[in-house]
């Protein structure tokens, strides 16, 4: 059966021929049934969750913020100011009361072009405002939370009177889903907040964190956000053909609640068994390593010990530009990667955290990768098997897995969430 991703243009990734025999299915998110998007959205405009309609939940005197996500994300973000917009112009509010600010978390700074293909034809319209988690004059400090973690966010968050997070909602690695509170920490947080979530997840394996709403780093950052001043949350749900299928208003946990329940019914696949060899994309998540590493979270959850996973990525900008230790350091066993970091070794946790990820993947799995934005070199110097085609990385998996190998193939992988029915038979 010949496999193809959503790559043009990349000859070397775009397919592969899967045997017949061999392959035990082929997962995908769902494609919805068809819906009106319009319809979509007026309607979760019109029944919020746990909270107003926007226009009655702000003053028309309110100096509004609104969180965007970067350029890593597909929300469109243009149709959903749309809509927050017209909710505030029918109260009166003002163009010069409105600010946008990225939230991009530890990722690069958004290039004008990138801001401009977000923002549509809003673009110009409001000032926009990139967050730099590193730079001290760009946060405040808003107290603790009640564990003690410092809650240092941007400080425009200060000077407004009313803050709304737009974002979509997927499975993911650290949060459980993306979404909700999650446009404010990481989105447009300091250090601490980043470390503290990044290296606690980091320590628990994929299964127990994906998926999962109520894991103890959501529980964190809601806490945080709350603290910091997010009101209003507008985060949408899409099918595997980018269709929105569900738009989720009004309180940032119960509108993202709500949100995750319908990402989970589209996202969830079910395999009969964990597969001797994996093969992933990381579509849409694909414009570096830091962002491919999704498919190498989710595929972990679909191969058995000791199998072969293989990611099949584009990554035109390399491994991770915005946190240069993954190189620097390089492959080390998880339990070296817990004592550099105990002993205060690392500069950048929030990096080391995502060595930490992949460490206990290569160390269960046989791990390919297949892209040709990542070198031979920067490819084995993270431990894992580099391959120049796909075809090549299937024949490299058989010679370790034998010619019966059961090969499960998963698609969209930046955003499905691997389930094993044997397991779930067996509780």
């Amino acid at each position: 059966m010949k496999i193809s991703f959503q790559y043009p243009g990349y000859h070397e990734i775009d397919s592969v021929e899967v045997p017949d025999a061999n392959l035990l299915g082929v997962y995908a998110p769902r494609a919805a049934n068809e819906n009106v998007e319009e319809e979509v959205m007026a309607r979760g405009f019109e029944r919020p969750h746990g909270a107003p309609r926007l226009r009655d939940a702000v003053k028309s005197t309110d100096r509004i913020l609104i969180l965007i996500d970067d350029g890593t994300r597909g929300t469109p973000i243009s149709l959903l100011l749309h809509h927050v917009l017209r909710e505030l112009w029918t109260i009166g509010v003002l163009d010069q009361q409105i600010v946008l600010l990225t939230a991009q978390g530890t990722h690069r700074e958004m290039s004008e072009k990138e801001i401009r293909k977000k923002l549509g034809e809003f673009y110009g319209r409001f000032k926009v405002y990139q967050h730099y988690w590193l730079e001290d004059s760009n946060l405040h400090d808003f107290g603790r939370t009640s564990d003690g973690t410092l809650i240092t966010a941007n400080r425009l968050l200060r000077e407004a009177d009313f803050v709304i997070g737009l974002g979509s909602i997927v499975p993911h690695r650290i949060k459980g889903f993306s979404g909700g509170a999650k446009i404010v920490f990481p989105g447009i947080s300091g250090r601490e907040m980043q470390e503290r979530n990044q290296w606690e997840a980091a320590q628990r394996p994929s299964e127990t964190v994906m998926g999962v709403p109520e894991n103890s780093m959501r529980l964190r950052i809601e806490e945080a956000a709350r603290i910091v001043g997010l009101r209003y949350i507008v985060n949408t749900v899409s099918d595997r053909a980018g269709k929105i299928v569900g738009c989720f208003v009004g309180d940032p946990i119960q509108a993202h609640r709500a949100g995750c329940k319908l990402s989970e019914e589209l996202n969830a696949v079910s395999l009969p068994q964990r597969a001797d060899i994996v093969l992933i994309d990381s579509y849409p998540s694909d414009r570096d390593l830091w962002q491919s590493a999704k498919a190498f979270y989710s595929g972990t959850m679909a191969v058995r010990d000791g199998g072969t996973l293989i990611v099949v990525s584009p990554n035109p900008e390399g491994v991770a530009d915005n946190h240069s230790n993954l190189l620097r350091i390089g492959y080390r066993p998880f339990p070296e990667i817990v004592r550099i970091v105990e002993a205060g070794e690392v500069d950048d946790i929030v990096g080391v955290s995502v060595l930490g990820d992949l460490a206990q993947i290569v160390d269960r799995c046989d791990c390919i990768l297949v892209s040709p934005g990542v070198t031979q070199q920067n490819t084995e110097r993270l431990d894992l098997r580099y391959a120049a085609t796909a075809e090549e990385a299937l024949e490299l998996a058989f010679n370790r897995q034998g010619r019966s190998a059961k090969i499960a193939v998963l698609n969209h992988g930046g955003h499905v969430l691997p389930c094993i029915a044997e397991k779930e038979n067996a509780a």
